[in-house]
């Protein structure tokens, strides 16, 4: 255990040496320097020359890298480039106020949401069940600066129970904050829980210690929870990380004096000492609760705990399985899969499951041959036997004794139909992602609708019509330009939609091509982009998205960049998984026989045959990068004002909930059920692509 704990902390020297010299190069990219605001009209050239060389601006990008790793190595993360305040004094005084938020998110998360998953798991398929279901897929379409919103203007500016932001009033002001936080872990928590216990509820252990005569409360808790675990733990850790680095967003809402909004601040005034100060810790605090998360894992399973155990001990594991190789056949024992096998990987943006065992191939539907009916059965007993006893159509009639019609109905129940054709059947039969495909349907409609409107028309100012509340001549009102809120909001559908399936699909090409070749050749090349992938993943993804903005600039180009380029590590890590199960089948063998090459066999050969779990994420990815495009926009990252775009209308309606709070009600609720939407449709592909389900 000791061991592993030091190369995991010894493995952070290259992710911080990597984060680090990423922002510090990001940052010398960007426009500018920090010595613009300090130049004036009266500025000569050797006052230029001597503020060059005090920020050592005269040297090489390279220079300035390295003194900052020095001193940094000293334990000094510098001093602001504009306040000129010591980076870590800062930063240390504002990290008590963003854990507390991350602690916060964790208690009132997870004491919720474990309890809430099981009793859900338990009623599967029952009102309670369809209730927990639909709460979790609000909660995780909703983002969480309109959430934090919501609460001020119910809490805060209605009822005056709580206060509107700070930290002035002490408990009184943690309270909202702390809630906010507490419900978007809560909702994915959730979520997982019910997943995980779903899947060992009805294990063939459970019946036996049932049978046994074992209390239902220590079934569940006991047996059913202790295999549930690592899913549930890794979906708790993953959403804390992000909790922990996304905190900018409901710091920002609420005032909250914390290292996230130090760090949008930063970033603002290109404060790149600061920034990387910032990014760096946060880096560091994210992978060491990573670390935290897989030392827990070691205490809900005892298969994994074996991995971490000395070197003895694993000789001496080896010997006893030596010793029962040797055995005679009848008293060996089956051999039970690795603990590697289910061993977790996960990231701030989601996680994936590496190494997993590949499901077992579905049996045929051909009888075997004890099973072959003799040439004197029925045709109707035939299909029958060839269909597992399903058919009960006239059973017992004899060959003559069926019609043409009757036969061709039992064909044509029974004929296979293509992988599309069986995808699109079973979402049809599910009302949720039918739902789901619906409103997806509706928004590209109004998409197509808004594109007659003009620019010009949702960006004109009339000071004449300013602040109307809903009515027939204004459906959403107006804001305080005295613009229709209804034509900016539906004129903002068709940059969502470019948003999410843009970004997407440069993560999706990308991070596909990447995992593919990884899993695919192994290695030296599965080393090298696995490593470059966790080190990006490693990097926050709300931070480095503001980071690579500043440095593009605002347009809706660079937004749909910086939200893809946050995205790629978790289409690497389902790629390669999904190759990983494929590459050594029989008809890969055969393809590299006949000779084939090896990018036509990646791509013509192994991937179709693994693209169930990338469409499924794929699906997933689209709403998330609505909710990170949304909030970068909110934190004025996003495409430039006043571009009506669902997040950045949420921030400028911000100033006036308390008198209008319809400027950020209907610009929130578009985001919601658009997220939404695409969550629905992704549990229907989920299911509808899962052999498990399908048996």
């Amino acid at each position: 255990m000791l061991r592993y704990v030091l190369k995991r902390i010894l493995l952070l020297i290259p992710v911080i040496v990597c984060v680090s010299f990423i922002v510090f190069a990001l940052m010398e990219l960007a426009p500018g320097d920090i010595i613009a605001p300090l130049i004036t009209e009266h500025s000569t050239e050797e006052d230029i020359a001597a503020l060059r060389a005090m920020y050592n601006l005269d040297r090489s990008m390279f220079y300035r890298y390295g003194l900052y790793m020095f001193n940094l190595i000293q334990g000094d993360l510098g001093v602001s480039d504009v306040s000129g305040l010591s980076v870590w004094d800062t930063y240390i005084s504002r990290l008590p106020n963003t854990l507390y938020l991350s602690f916060a998110a964790l208690v009132i998360g997870s004491s919720i949401s474990v309890p809430m998953g099981i009793s859900a798991a338990k009623r599967a398929g029952r009102i309670a069940d369809t209730a927990t279901t639909t709460f979790t897929l609000v909660g995780m379409s909703m983002p969480g600066f309109w959430l934090g919103l919501l609460l001020l203007l119910v809490f805060s500016h209605h009822l005056g129970w709580l206060p509107a932001g700070g930290n002035r009033e002490g408990i009184r002001s943690f309270i909202l904050p702390a809630i906010c936080s507490g419900l978007l872990l809560m909702a994915t928590a959730t979520r997982q829980t019910r997943s995980s216990m779903l899947e060992v509820l009805k294990a063939d252990y459970l019946r036996t210690a049932r049978a046994k005569g074992v209390p239902e409360e220590k079934v569940i808790r006991k047996h059913a929870l202790g295999n549930a675990w690592i899913p549930i733990l890794t979906t708790i850790g993953t959403a804390m990380g992000v909790s922990l680095a996304g905190s900018a967003v409901i710091e920002t809402v609420f005032a909250w004096p914390g290292v996230g909004r130090m760090t949008v601040d930063a970033v603002v005034t290109r404060d790149v000492t600061t920034i990387s100060g910032c990014i760096i810790m946060t880096t560091i605090l994210y992978v060491l609760l990573q670390l935290i998360v897989d030392l827990l894992y070691a205490f809900v399973d005892p298969r994994i705990k074996t991995q971490y155990a000395g070197g003895g001990k694993k000789k001496k594991l080896s010997a006893v399985v030596s010793a029962s190789a040797l055995a005679p056949s009848g008293m060996r024992q089956e051999a039970q899969p690795a603990a590697d096998d289910c061993h977790m990987q996960s990231d701030q943006k989601g996680f994936a499951i590496e190494g997993q065992v590949p499901a077992r191939e579905a049996e045929p539907l051909s009888p075997t041959p004890e099973e072959q009916p003799e040439k004197g059965t029925s045709f109707v007993t035939r299909m029958s036997i060839a269909t597992g006893g399903q058919s009960s159509v006239m059973t017992g009639a004899d060959e003559g004794g069926v019609s043409g019609e009757a036969k061709e109905l039992i064909v044509n129940k029974y004929r296979k139909r293509s992988q599309l054709a069986e995808i699109f059947h079973s979402i049809r039969r599910n009302k949720s992602a039918m739902a789901g495909l619906i409103i997806i349907a509706a928004l590209f409609l109004t998409a197509i609708v808004s594109l007659p409107i003009s620019y010009e028309s949702v960006t004109e100012i009339n000071a004449m019509a300013r602040f109307h509340t809903p009515s027939r001549e204004y459906l959403f009102g107006t804001d305080n330009m005295g613009r229709d809120m209804f034509l900016r909001t539906i004129y903002g559908t068709r940059y969502s939609i470019v948003i999410a399936f843009g970004a997407t699909g440069i993560a999706t090409v990308l991070g596909v091509i990447l995992g593919s070749l990884a899993g695919y050749f192994g290695k030296v090349a599965d080393e090298v982009i696995m490593r470059a992938s966790d080190v990006l993943a490693s990097i926050p993804g709300l931070l480095l998205g503001m980071v690579i903005v500043t440095v593009l600039g605002q347009s809706l180009q660079n937004l749909i960049i910086a939200v893809g380029i946050t995205t790629i590590p978790i289409f690497i890590r389902i790629t390669r998984a999904s190759i990983l199960t494929v590459r050594s089948q029989e008809f890969v063998e055969a393809a590299r026989a006949i000779g084939l090459s090896n990018i036509r066999i990646i791509f013509a050969q192994v991937l179709p045959n693994g693209l169930s779990p990338i469409i499924v994420t794929f699906t997933a990815s689209l709403g998330l990068s609505i909710i990170v495009a949304a909030s970068l926009s909110f934190l004025g990252f996003g495409v430039p004002v006043p571009t009506p775009e669902w997040g950045s209308l949420v921030s400028a309606g911000r100033d006036f909930i308390r008198t209008s709070p319809h400027l950020t009600t209907f610009p929130g609720l578009f985001i919601m059920i658009t997220v939404l939407a695409f969550n629905l449709l992704g549990d229907g592909l989920r299911d509808a692509l899962d052999p498990k389900l399908k048996r």
